[in-house]
């Protein structure tokens, strides 16, 4: 049994597949259950399973909202991968935005590994540290959700012009997203199949990203997909 579905990112520890299926580079088993070792693209090709490691281009600047994974912690905070040669530091204090006795409060009870995270570019400096905050509102540990992974050069088109592109998915697909600048996409939805075909827009708006009309394509797609009914 497949827990995920082809192209979708996965994130260390999490539930691939269950059963008699071949695990290869990316992924490991324990007993009938496969699990994915490193932040990256599912790839599924009948009984083989693997894991495309990311390599983002996505280079960070203060202000961009990105969407991190938790790859590592310290003493005083966690380290995120953010699809892109560099990762994110983020302080516990950025993340409750409160000052924190890290003597008594033991910060594993906020974030852990494989963790999703919504946060802000707070700084980057000229060796390119990058520091994040996460105590805005909607920002912090996700719930829930799918995450999918674009191009971060293609996520202005998935916005749209005025937004115009980010309103189909959301109106149309009956689903709520949240894009990361870095390339990656949550998207939360009551209906399991309007989300899949979410995901099918998006991985669509980046294969065909330079054709015009998409917006009313992608409008198209989703609306016949909707009166196609089920669930």
């Amino acid at each position: 049994m497949l827990y995920i579905q082809n192209r979708e990112l996965v994130v260390p520890g999490q539930l691939i597949a269950e059963g008699g299926y071949n695990v290869r580079e990316g992924a490991y088993r324990e007993g009938k259950q496969v699990y994915a070792s490193v932040v990256g693209l599912a790839d599924l090709r009948g009984q083989d399973i693997r894991i495309i490691p990311l390599q983002g281009r996505y280079i960070p600047k203060p202000g961009d909202v990105v969407i991190g994974v938790v790859v590592d912690s310290y003493y005083s905070g966690w380290i995120l991968d953010m699809n892109s040669p560099y990762m994110g530091n983020l302080f516990v204090s950025d993340l409750l935005r409160r000052k924190v006795d890290l003597v008594r409060e033991d910060i594993s009870q906020y974030l852990g590994m494989g963790d999703v995270v919504v946060a802000n570019v707070k700084d980057v400096d000229e060796r390119m540290r990058v520091q994040l905050e996460a105590g805005e509102p909607g920002m912090g540990r996700v719930k829930g959700g799918k995450l999918v992974e674009v191009s971060p050069a293609k996520v202005p088109r998935v916005i749209g012009r005025k937004g115009s592109m980010l309103n189909t998915l959301q109106d149309v697909g009956e689903c709520r997203l949240r894009v990361g600048q870095n390339g990656r996409i949550m998207i939360w939805g009551k209906n399991p199949r309007m989300i899949n075909a979410v995901v099918e827009a998006l991985l669509m708006i980046e294969r065909e990203a330079h054709i015009s009309g998409l917006t009313d394509r992608v409008h198209l797609m989703l609306e016949k997909i909707k009166s196609e009914g089920g669930e």
